[in-house]
């Protein structure tokens, strides 16, 4: 079962300190997606969980680029030497940390706001589009903390 695959976003290389921008931000790209069937709940509580791990891919020039709510996800021993390199970026897979803003659960908004600032310092190339969190594993999990995949298409 996907978590907000049913709502469409194209992250950007912004950061939104404002939650209620974001929100009409949000709010406006499904009204010109999807016309009259647009159905962003942003109150909807979407993860009955006060702290998640995120994973998912993307491009950084260097390790500055990973946050301190990130880890490195790599099995290779050096990620950055410079034959991993392609123009002077790095593919690597990153868990990001994230806390509900209320310290109980997600609501729609505060999840997909904490996905868009996580991101907005890295490069997604192609793969920008938002198409939902996937659950893993309970094996997969650190502690207790439920564990997602957040999937971008292009």
């Amino acid at each position: 079962m996907s978590i907000l695959s049913n709502i469409f976003w194209a992250f950007k290389r912004q950061n939104y300190p404002s939650i209620e921008d974001f929100n009409n931000e949000v709010k406006d790209y499904q009204k010109r997606i999807l016309k009259d069937k647009a159905s962003w709940d942003p109150e909807k509580i979407v993860i009955d969980a006060p702290e998640i791990d995120v994973c998912y891919e993307a491009w950084i020039r260097g390790k500055e680029n990973i946050s301190t709510n990130e880890t490195l996800l790599e099995s290779e021993k050096d990620p950055f030497h410079q034959d991993n390199s392609e123009n002077g970026m790095f593919q690597v897979e990153l868990c990001a940390t994230l806390k509900a803003a209320n310290g109980t659960n997600f609501t729609a908004l505060d999840l997909l706001h904490q996905l868009q600032n996580q991101v907005s310092n890295k490069e997604l190339g192609d793969h920008l589009f938002f198409e939902g969190l996937t659950p893993q594993s309970p094996g997969e999990q650190k502690q207790d903390k439920p564990l997602y995949y957040m999937y971008c298409g292009s």
